[in-house]
């Protein structure tokens, strides 16, 4: 008799085997910002010091030294980087180094990248925020705010994390940023 593979180790392993051709995985949600201007929006969304307040998984962010951006509660610009740590700290401090790539309040385009990624977990990785003014909007006033979530898994551990990350960037966005972003 041979011994039986647990039903939930072959799930997974076979979830694994589907994903681990994925070259890039991508996660996105919207949400709207009654009362707040695409301006406002960037603004917050482009300050470092707030993802923590919006972000779960976020414990903290530190400027990068070296770099000329070192005021983690301004906005970045283009070139700007700055180090977000995650995960557990300090039992299992995890840290993306994040590159403003993009940034454009009058377009309403904000980018960030990081090639380096999660070391052995993902690479190529970029979090981008489409913010616009939405005129249809109650009171007539507001924003619409897109984010789509972008990255390479590298280890089944980043495909394994697609649940989690959707649930995280879904409280983020709809939750979260209207609480925080008034």
């Amino acid at each position: 008799m041979k011994p039986k593979l647990p039903q939930a180790l072959f799930k997974a392993l076979l979830l694994w085997m589907l994903l681990s051709h994925v070259n890039s995985i991508q996660l996105s949600t919207s949400t709207r910002l009654p009362g707040v201007s695409s301006s406002k929006a960037h603004t917050f969304l482009s300050t470092p010091s707030n993802w923590p307040k919006i972000v779960a998984s976020s414990f903290s962010v530190q400027p990068v030294r070296g770099n000329s951006y070192s005021q983690t509660d301004t906005s970045m610009v283009v070139g700007d980087v700055v180090d977000e740590i995650f995960g557990l700290p300090p039992l299992l401090p995890l840290n993306v180094r994040w590159t403003c790539e993009r940034s454009n309040s009058s377009a309403g385009e904000l980018a960030f990248f990081s090639a380096d990624g999660l070391p052995n977990v993902a690479k190529d990785c970029r979090m981008i925020f489409a913010i616009r003014d939405e005129e249809e909007m109650e009171p007539k006033e507001g924003c619409v705010v897109d984010f789509t979530m972008q990255y390479e898994p590298l280890s089944p551990i980043a495909s394994f994390a697609m649940p989690l990350l959707e649930i995280d960037n879904n409280v983020a966005i709809r939750v979260l940023l209207p609480m925080w972003c008034k």
